[in-house]
C-alpha cells in the first residue's frame, strides 16, 4: 500500500512540476500558404520554433501582440529552425466552422521565436510577397531578424 501511494504521489508532483508548452500543433483546415526562410539572424540557434501566430478574437484590436498578450494568439504555423533553408505551411480559417482556427485573406501574420514558454517577436525581410496571409500565396523570406 506504502509503495502505491508512493508512485501517486510521485506522479501527481511529476505532472504538477511539467513544465506545460505554448506549442499546440496547428490545426489543418485545408487552406494554407507557404513561407520559404532562407535564413535567419545569430540569436536564432538550431532548435528555435518559429511561429506564426493569428489572432483568435477581436481583429479590430491592434494594440496587442504575443509578447504582451499571448492568450489573444494561437499558432497556425510552426518550424524548428535546423540550420538551413526552410518552408513552413501557414493554416488559413476553416470556412465551414463557426469557430476561428486560422488566418483570414489578407490577416497580418505575428511572427515570433518560442523560447523557454514565451513568445519573442521577429521581423521579417521580404523578397517575395509581405506579411499578409493570402489563400494558395507563396512568400520568400530572405531574412529573420530578433533585435537582439
Amino acid at each position: 500500500m506504502v509503495r502505491y501511494s508512493f508512485l501517486i504521489a510521485f506522479f501527481i508532483l511529476l505532472n504538477m512540476l511539467a513544465q506545460s508548452s505554448k506549442i499546440k500543433n496547428p490545426i489543418n483546415t485545408g487552406v494554407n500558404m507557404t513561407v520559404a526562410i532562407l535564413a535567419v539572424d545569430s540569436c536564432i540557434i538550431v532548435g528555435d520554433t518559429i511561429v506564426a501566430l493569428y489572432k483568435t478574437d477581436d481583429l479590430n484590436y491592434k494594440e496587442s501582440n504575443p509578447d504582451d498578450d499571448p492568450k489573444r494568439f494561437s499558432i497556425a504555423g510552426l518550424t524548428v529552425w535546423r540550420g538551413e533553408r526552410l518552408a513552413i505551411t501557414i493554416w488559413g480559417n476553416d470556412s465551414t466552422s463557426d469557430k476561428k482556427d486560422g488566418f483570414l485573406h489578407n490577416e497580418v501574420v505575428n511572427w515570433a521565436i518560442l523560447k523557454n514558454n514565451k513568445y519573442i517577436s521577429v521581423n521579417m525581410i521580404y523578397r517575395v510577397g509581405n506579411n499578409y496571409w493570402k489563400y494558395n500565396g507563396i512568400s520568400v523570406v530572405d531574412s529573420v531578424k530578433t533585435g537582439c
